[in-house]
This record gives structure tokens, sequence and C-alpha cells, in this order.
């Protein structure tokens, strides 16, 4: 695989309503992190994918980073919910499914009781419904974790979710407006760093997130998120094509967050009536289309 360093391109793109970021002065410092490593049939109840050993121990680099924080006291609180403990029901808002089934809010588990998340699992995508899906590690709620049906991430604490799964910020499902939910309601949700197209996976993965999340204190969570993460292969649809979907009233405070903004500098962007879908140009991945050119 050859990594390449290249420019960074945008998109904008106007979602159907607005909300307001939470001011910074009422932010809190809490961590959620699932690695998913474990599938296998119903029967066990596991869900079906490849297991991947490393989506745990990239997990741990991430969480190991952010516990660092708290033993310097920059940092309040980490929680680490492994396999068969990240369950679809810790994705579902309220606003979207009966209320029995809502947990994302549920204390040191739920998405939404973080500031920031990570993720690392099996992820896809449909065109057709404009969604993409995160698979999980228990079929007790379901296996998928879908952006659409699932998940409203305005309206608790979430500000950043970092997502390493395949096809989880595709172009043309965020060019029809498929990601706009995830930040419509009133809250602090700005960043959806994810892929688009397949991403690849192995030990170097462990290193990319200790780098990234290390880099990312005070600056460059969404640049940073590209600059690590993207792989160019030679030939074509096998590039690796990180992504970052930033909210926010204007174009200005969506750049700015994107190049500036970091785990202890998470800034107000505004009313979530727009976002920018941040990309390398002409990245060209496996289950995705080619990224035009800007």
């Amino acid at each position: 695989m050859m990594k390449l360093r290249k420019s960074t391109s945008a998109w904008t793109h106007a979602a159907l309503t607005g909300a307001l970021l939470l001011p910074g002065a009422v932010l809190a410092n809490e961590t959620h992190v699932y690695g998913i490593a474990n599938f296998g049939s119903a029967a066990s109840g596991l869900c079906e994918a490849s297991s991947h050993s490393v989506h745990t121990k990239s997990a741990a680099e991430f969480a190991d980073y952010f516990n660092s924080l708290r033993s310097d006291g920059l940092w309040s609180d980490v929680r680490v919910l492994n396999n068969t403990n990240a369950r679809t029901n810790l994705w579902k808002d309220a606003s979207l499914v009966p209320a029995a089934q809502a947990e994302d809010t549920l204390a040191n588990a739920g998405v939404d009781d973080a500031d920031v998340l990570f993720i690392h699992t099996h992820g896809g995508h449909n065109k057709t419904y404009n969604r993409s899906w995160l698979v999980m590690g228990s079929n007790v709620n379901g296996c998928n974790a879908i952006t659409d049906l699932h998940m409203n991430l305005g309206n608790g604490k979430l500000n950043i979710a970092v997502v390493k799964a395949c096809q989880s910020g595709d172009f043309e499902v965020w060019q029809a407006g498929g990601y706009d939910a995830l930040a419509q309601t009133n809250g602090g949700f700005t960043v959806w760093n994810a892929f688009h197209g397949d991403s690849s996976c192995g030990k170097f993965v462990k290193r990319y997130v200790r780098h990234y999340a290390r880099n990312s204190k005070s600056t460059g969570v969404g640049e940073n998120w590209i600059d690590q993460f993207y792989d160019r292969d030679r030939g074509s649809n096998n590039d690796d094509c990180p992504v970052s979907i930033v909210y926010g009233d204007t174009k200005a405070k969506r750049v700015r967050m994107f190049e500036t903004g970091g785990w202890r500098d998470r800034q107000s962007t505004g009313s979530k009536n727009h976002s920018t879908f941040f990309g390398v140009a002409e990245c060209d991945p496996s289950n995705g289309m080619k990224l035009p050119t800007q």
C-alpha cells in the first residue's frame, strides 16, 4: 500500500434543519470506545461478519490515549464496551424508536452519553435508502446500527464520532442528505469521521489510531483523520478514503473545526443547517464511487 499526502478537498451540502451547538463552557470530557472483533452465527448470539482481532486492539489504543489525559487531570471518564457489550440499542434515539429500545443516553454506555466516541467494526451503505450501518457485537437488539433509522446524535452530549468502519461516510449518501439527521436537533454533535468505501485493516491500524489520537488533542480532529488514514493503492477501486463530515452554519466555522478543533478544543459551529464533506479528490475505493475532481 502506497501512502501519500494529498490536499484535502471539501464539498458543501445544505441540510434540511438546523440546531445550536452547546457553548464550550458547558462541555464535559467523556469518551466511549467500542471495539467489535468477534463475529459468528446467530445461533451463538453474534452477528455475521469476519472476526478481526485488531478491532479491539485499535479501540484500546484510542482508550489508552484518553486514559493518559485522565491521569493528567485533563479528561474525566473513559469507558470501553467491546464485542457483545456493543449493542444496537446503544445507538438508538427515542425520537426514532420506541422509548424502551432507546439507550443512546444510557449512562457510561450509550453513544450520546459521551462527548467523543470511537468505534472499530464492519459497516456498509445503501444508496437507494441513503444510509450507512455499523455491525454490532451482539444480535440481541439486531445486528446493525443504522444512520437514518436509529441515530440522532445531536440531542445528547456527543460532539465527535470517530468511525473506523467500511462505507460509514459514503459521498453519495451524504450528497442526498442521508447523514443530515445525525445532527438535526439541539445539541453539540459536529464531526462524523468515517470512510467513503471500504477501508483496509491490519496491525498498522493500531499505529494509525495512536498517532491520530495523540495529534488531535487541540487541533486537526478532522484533517489529521484524513492525513493519517488516507492510502492510495496502485490501480483502481482500492484506495482507503477517510472522510470528515462537519456540521455548522458557515463554511468558515466548519473549516475551522476541521482544521483546528480537537478533543479539548471542540469549537462552536453554530446552527447545523449545512455540512461539509472533507476528503481527497479522486480517491477511488472499493464499494464507493471515485470522489469527484475538485
